[in-house]
């Protein structure tokens, strides 16, 4: 017999792949300095939610934008459970004196 399970509140310890146009993109999680940001990171992704995203912010030499799959980057989701989230939905920043974006390849959430 088959047996399907899914995970709930997956282990954010690791890697994940990202699959763009112009090929894989690794992506090291940070769970432990920022373990709700990398939990829905990896929820969402399980969920197919990133699937089809654009970059729809890009600024050559600095930063580009992705996970919106409106494409506006105004639209986005949370799929953290209501008591990690505040009255607007959201759950809140992570930072971290460990946590610099301070060289090329560093990713992080942005929020409004």
């Amino acid at each position: 017999s088959s047996l399907t399970v899914y995970a709930n509140e997956p282990s954010t310890r690791g890697k994940v792949v990202l699959h763009t146009s112009l090929g894989p993109l690794d992506v090291e999680l940070w769970s432990k300095e920022a373990p709700l940001a990398c939990r829905n990171f990896v929820q969402l992704g399980m969920e197919g939610y990133y699937d089809g995203c654009i970059f729809h912010r890009v600024i050559k030499d600095f930063m580009a934008q992705t996970g919106d799959p409106t494409g506006t980057g105004k639209g986005g989701e949370c799929a953290l459970s209501a008591e990690h989230k505040n009255e607007r939905g959201e759950f809140k920043d992570e930072t971290h004196q460990r946590i610099r974006f301070t060289h090329r390849g560093l990713l992080g959430m942005a929020s409004s």
